[in-house]
This record gives structure tokens, sequence and C-alpha cells, in this order.
């Protein structure tokens, strides 16, 4: 009968080289895990930060990635998205947030809807501070390429928009009475002038240091709305005095027909002295009874016999 032994040196053989195989190929896999390069693809209204962050290297700013651009950095590095087109906060029913509620000069809280538009500097060191100090903490990078942004850009957002809107637009209503606001366009945009001014420094107060994170502020403000009694008074408060008005109306319509009148029958007036100037009183009154179809000769007793018994 012949020996195994060979036959089973063998088989252990196989198996220390597959298990060296193993190491191996884990090895080479776990180098490739950290050596392989990152991408970035930036959208046509998009920035990007590059960051170092290997497995052997420190986290460290590298340099920006410009709108429409694909590059490929080291193992590891993070890149951070931001936008460069123009944002749009929304406040109102289906917007980022509620309505603005302020208070105006004679003490009525109003709502309003509207847009705050705003671009967000993307200079290169400029955004870099920006990431650093308030981007990164509230994870405020864009998260896809579709141009929206993220949870927490919006998150970021409220606090650094939405509470100066805030203040600008309480300040700016309190300059004007709610019927103004709420009757009078012309005030109203004056308002919303008022709103875009104080803005840009409002938002500034809410940074540490002297930059401009956000620029180019524009406003669009629907037409503020008290509540639903004070808008109800507002609607009788009109109709009475539509109504006045008809009455006004009506009676200057009917001066001014009682002073038509007036002067048709000064005018009638002149025209029969003009016409007894020429036929005289008798005459005048006999030529009026016959153009009312009357018999100015009527017999006197003067042409009558008498009886002369």
């Amino acid at each position: 009968m012949p020996s195994t032994a060979p036959i089973v040196k063998k088989a252990s053989a196989l198996s220390k080289a597959a298990v060296v195989l193993g190491v191996i190929a884990f090895l080479v896999l776990g180098t490739l895990f950290f050596i392989r390069p990152t991408t970035v693809s930036t959208g046509p209204d998009q920035v990007a930060l590059h960051y170092s962050d290997g497995a052997f290297t420190p986290r460290r700013f590298k340099d920006c990635v410009n709108p429409s651009t694909r590059a490929w950095d080291g193992p590891g590095d993070k890149h951070f998205a931001y936008p460069s087109s123009q944002r749009n906060y929304v406040f109102g029913e289906g917007g980022d947030r509620g309505q603005v509620t302020f208070v105006t000069k004679d003490g009525i809280e109003m709502s309003v809807d509207g847009v705050a538009a705003f671009m967000l500097n993307t200079e290169c060191q400029t955004l870099r501070k920006f990431h650093d100090l308030i981007g990164n903490r509230y994870v405020a990078y864009m998260d896809s390429t579709d141009g929206n942004g993220s949870v927490g850009w919006l998150r970021m957002l409220s606090v650094y928009i939405s509470k100066p809107l805030e203040t600008a637009i309480d300040r700016a209503g309190q300059n004007y009475t709610y019927t103004d606001l709420y009757m009078d366009p012309n005030v109203k945009a004056q308002w919303e002038r008022d709103v875009l001014a104080q803005l840009p420094d409002l938002v500034g107060r809410q940074i540490d240091g002297d930059e401009e994170f956000f620029v180019d502020f524009a406003i669009t403000l629907q037409k503020p709305t008290p509540p639903e009694s004070v808008r109800a008074a507002l609607v009788s408060q009109q109709e009475a005095v539509a109504r006045a008005k008809a009455k006004e109306a009506e009676a200057a319509a009917q001066v001014k027909a009682a002073q038509a009148q007036v002067q048709v029958e000064r005018a009638e007036a002149a025209k029969i002295a003009e016409r007894i100037k020429v036929l005289g009183r008798d005459g005048y009154l006999k030529q009026y009874a016959i153009d009312k179809g009357l018999n100015p000769y009527q017999p006197n007793t003067n042409s009558v016999i008498t009886d002369q018994r």
C-alpha cells in the first residue's frame, strides 16, 4: 500500500501558499484603498474647496476648484462644493421658512411673504474662511451637483439670513401705519427699499471679522396682511367710505341739476323780458295765450246790447 505522506505534504504546502497569497491580496487591496485618487466635478454654478486629508497627511487647504471642472486629487482628499450663482431665501407658504411677522407704527402685527436674494462670496480665500468658520460647522456645503442646497445650508441660512431679515422687516415696518402699508403701494415700495438698505449691515453683524460672506442682496416683499379681524374692519370702513362717497356724488349731481335748472329759468326769463320790450306787456300776454291755444279776445260787456225798455 503506497504512503500518503507526500500527498499530505503537498496539500499543506498549497494551503500555506493560499494563505500567503490571501495576505498579499489583502495588503494590495488595502494599499489601493489608501492610495486611490479622489475626484471632484463641479457644476456650472458651483465652486469647490479642496483639502488634503489622506491617511498619512493632515487636513490642509489646497486650492479652489472653478465651476464646470473635473479634477483628480490625492488619496483621501476632500472637496466641499458651494453655490456660485444667486441664491433665494423664500419665506411664506411653501418656502424655506414661514411668513415674517412685524409690528407697525400704530401697533398692529402684520405678516408678509417674500424672497431675499443674495450671492455667496466665492472669492477663493473668502470662501475658505466661510467654510472654516461657518460652512463646516453647519455642514452647509452642497451635497449634489443639481444646484440644490443641503439641509445644513438651510440651517445655516436660518441663522445668518433669516434672523437679520426679521429684524430689518420689523425695524422698517415701525415707520409706517398698517393702513398705509396695506392700502398704499407707494408706501409699501418705500418700506421694501428700507428693508433692503438695512439687511446687509444686519447680516454682517452675525459674522466675526470684516469679511463679507454674503453680497448682492435683493428683496421682494408681497403685500403685507394684518390679522383677519383688522382686515374685516378695513373692509367695513372702505364700504362705509364708498357709501358716503356715493351719497356725496348723488347730492352733488342734484345740486348741479338744480343749478342747471336755474340757468334755464334765467335764460327763459331773459327771453320773456326781451319779448315784452318788443310786444309790450299786453301784447306778450296775448301772444302767450295764442301760443298756448287760448283765445285772448274774449267778448266784454262794453259791446253787449242792453235792454232798452
